[in-house]
């Protein structure tokens, strides 16, 4: 009994000192982004280390190894400027680029301005590792300059363009589509162009507007810094990116941009008694019918609200649709509504037939992972992307808002329950993109132990972090190897002109001698 006594001890003592100390800073509070960074901190969690966490989330169970540091609720303050979400459709795509760096200032500033915040930065706490979202936001750096610790990025989507400049990354716009364009991988020249041109205006917003009013706040929130801004955005440890090549396009990463795609999706769970029993009973399939958290059933015109009825009307499935009104009008008896559905869940349920999403990319990863065939309304961000890869992939069809109609909508879904093509690519897709030597959970652990040991990995970042865009891309270069040849040209051009001039002058000289 003693022996077990010292070992229980022993494996006690090792844990506290593999233990990390692990600070997160999820300064967003949009669901979508939160989950992913709720994920990776539980991931943390549940292999022993301890977190501690800027958030405005207050976590439901008290944890000994987690804290929260509480902060504003940052996207509560931009509600009353956000339009409806169906508006966000006519804007012009530049709107999206340009937005950038007005947004992460005035996210910057309002999590600054925590009393919270304040009062930890003045503490002496160790930590061994910083992990950040990346979204605008790079002046928060400062935070782990403060504590003097290793910093993980985090994005919320695919290696976007400032994800790749923090890391040397180079995309080329010959085949990888900007996101917010809704272009795939094979481009007609017209649309490389829009491609090129989108992405030279996104290059020249980041470092002439964004990164120097993002240095600007490093500089005035953390005056005492030892290390530079250039510093720190140059020497990042790791960036994990949600995304897996399965459900995307093939594209150039760096050793430091590690994929955990799926790493917001939990094992599925029983549903309640009734919802089970309303899926177990279809026997014709269900149709989930669900645009996000962000956009309600009753968000929608009229005229589309309608539309759904009748097309949903006609058909023999079941639809289960989140839409917060307690009655719906002209319900033709097969539509369940409800504020909310556990969509995770009833993605797994065998008689689901077709998931009808705005295009985020939580839900189409869970739909990929059940092997989900998906029906698309994008309406803004990355949701245009997301689909064109479903539907790129053959798994999915999607329906532009714009063109919306009982016609449109009605083929599209009617083609995805009679085709079985669309159910086998999305078995075959679920099939890959579960097939991995670690889940997202493990890869994320991995890495950061990994940062961990090796002191930040240094080793992992490419020299490109420090060139600037004209050495990166070597426009410089290729000027000089310009000018070098217009020299050569204009040499033989001047050599040539002397040759046939006195071939021409001995030409004259004996037509005039005869």
């Amino acid at each position: 009994m003693k022996w077990l006594i010292a070992l229980s001890a022993l494996i006690f003592a090792v844990n506290l000192t593999l233990s990390l100390q692990i600070l997160a800073v999820l300064p967003l509070s949009m669901k979508s982004h939160l989950a992913i960074g709720n994920s990776i901190v539980n991931s943390l969690l549940e292999a022993g280390h301890n977190v501690t966490a800027i958030s405005n989330l207050i976590p439901d169970k008290p944890s000994d190894n987690y804290r929260v540091v509480q902060i504003p609720d940052v996207m509560k303050e931009f509600q009353d400027q956000e339009p409806n979400p169906f508006e966000y459709i006519d804007f012009p795509i530049f709107f999206s680029v340009i937005m950038m760096p007005p947004f992460g200032a005035d996210m910057v500033k309002l999590v600054m301005k925590s009393e919270n915040l304040d009062a930890f930065l003045k503490t002496d706490e160790k930590f061994d590792v910083c992990i950040m979202e990346l979204f605008g936001n790079e002046a928060l750096m400062g935070i782990p300059e403060k504590f003097n610790c290793a910093l993980i990025f985090y994005n919320t989507y695919d290696a976007l363009f400032w994800s790749d400049t923090i890391s040397g990354n180079t995309s080329p716009a010959s085949y990888v589509p900007n996101p917010f364009l809704w272009f795939t991988d094979n481009m007609s020249f017209k649309q490389r162009l829009v491609n090129t041109v989108v992405g030279l205006l996104e290059t020249t917003v980041h470092y002439v507007l964004h990164l120097p009013w993002q240095r600007y706040l490093y500089n005035s929130y953390f005056p005492n810094a030892k290390r530079s801004f250039n510093d720190m955005y140059k020497n990042s440890s790791i960036t994990f990116i949600n995304n897996h090549v399965s459900s995307s396009f093939v594209r150039p990463h760096m050793p430091t941009q590690i994929e955990i795609g799926g790493i917001h999706v939990k094992p599925a769970k029983p549903l309640a008694s009734d919802l089970q029993k309303y899926m177990d009973d279809a026997t014709d399939g269900v149709i989930l019918f669900s645009m996000g958290s962000y956009i309600d059933g009753t968000d929608w015109k009229e005229e589309h609200r309608e539309m759904f009825i009748k097309v949903f009307g006609k058909l023999k499935q079941k639809i289960i649709w989140r839409y917060s009104n307690e009655t719906l009008p002209d319900n033709p008896g097969n539509i369940k509504i409800g504020h909310w559905f556990p969509q995770r869940d009833i993605l797994a349920h065998p008689n689901l037939k077709v998931f009808i999403t705005h295009g985020g990319l939580l839900g189409t990863t869970e739909a990929i992972v059940e092997g989900v065939p998906v029906l698309g309304i994008p309406v803004f961000g990355d949701q245009m992307m997301n689909l064109m890869k479903t539907v790129a992939r053959g798994y999915g069809l999607q329906v532009l808002y714009p063109d919306l109609s009982e016609e449109t909508f009605g083929n599209a879904l009617k083609e995805l329950l009679r085709n079985r093509v669309y159910k086998d690519k999305a078995k075959k897709i679920s099939k890959i993109f579960n097939d991995r030597p670690r889940t997202p959970q493990q890869e994320v652990v991995y890495w950061t132990e990994y940062v961990a040991r090796h002191n930040g990995a240094a080793h992992l970042q490419a020299e490109s972090v420090n060139f600037n865009y004209i050495q990166l891309f070597s426009f410089d270069v290729y000027i000089i190897l310009a000018i070098i040849s217009l020299i050569v040209l204009y040499i033989e051009f001047k050599i040539l002109k002397i040759i046939l001039r006195k071939i021409f002058k001995k030409s004259s000289n004996k037509k005039k001698n005869q």
